[in-house]
């Protein structure tokens, strides 16, 4: 079945990947002009694979560094558990960040389950998560309220609530649906934020367009890191 075969995928991304040369997680430090929060993947260790990603942006800013989002990025006890975790760091450290330092200008950043964390987080999220489990219904932010307001980008790579032919979606499965598509309310919350979105999917993704190559799912930032970095920086 789909559901199990992507958890069990899920489950086995991990991996020994570099840390980028720009890391600054200093949360109680001085302001960053640019701030990253990265959402690593299933399994993933700390910063994961978008390492390649931090580093294409912070690439001639001088004052520019990320931090981790603190949750499981696990499908133990249950992937909604990890999700939910998520959704309170994140929202959480966003949140303190932009209220210590109200000039800085925030990126958001992540890849497959962190990709959902962040989308969740954006547009609200809960429900069925086409994974065998469910959670509870959480808002999404406001567009025009901080920290909201405080967002210049955010990137998704393999988000398994991608939402087909939406005008930030970018790659080759653009048109295809994740595992559990973001639709409704949620959708048009998340939609508020379209400006400043950009999802990546290749086709033979399993987890953003329901592939059959689950390498595709792991060759985002081999791919895609400069280009991201660049799409960002007009964002600024």
């Amino acid at each position: 079945m789909l559901a199990a075969a992507t958890l069990a995928f899920l489950s086995l991304l991990s991996g020994s990947l570099a840390a980028p040369a720009t890391k600054v997680e200093e949360r109680q430090g001085n302001c960053h002009s640019v701030h990253i929060f990265l959402a690593r993947g299933t399994s993933e260790p700390y910063p994961g694979r978008q390492s390649a990603v931090v580093s294409a942006i912070c690439n001639g800013i001088t004052n520019c560094g990320y931090e981790d989002v603190n949750y499981p990025a696990s499908t133990n006890p249950s992937y909604c558990s990890s999700v939910s975790a998520g959704i309170a760091s994140g929202t959480s450290q966003i949140t303190a960040y932009a209220n210590r330092c109200p000039n800085a200008k925030l990126v958001l950043s992540g890849y497959s389950q962190g990709a959902q964390l962040f989308g969740d987080i954006l547009g609200g999220g809960g429900g069925n998560s086409g994974l065998g489990c469910s959670s509870a219904v959480n808002a999404g932010l406001n567009p025009s309220t901080s920290p909201g307001n405080k967002i210049r980008a955010a990137l998704f790579f393999g988000d398994p609530r991608h939402a087909a032919s939406q005008v930030y979606n970018t790659g080759t499965g653009s048109n295809g649906n994740g595992i559990n598509p973001r639709t409704g309310t949620q959708l048009a919350s998340l939609n508020r934020f379209s400006n400043v979105l950009r999802s990546w999917c290749l086709s033979g993704d399993n987890v953003c367009a329901r592939g059959t190559d689950p390498n595709a799912h792991t060759s985002y930032f081999n791919i895609f890191s400069t280009e991201a970095g660049s799409w960002v920086k007009t964002k600024l």
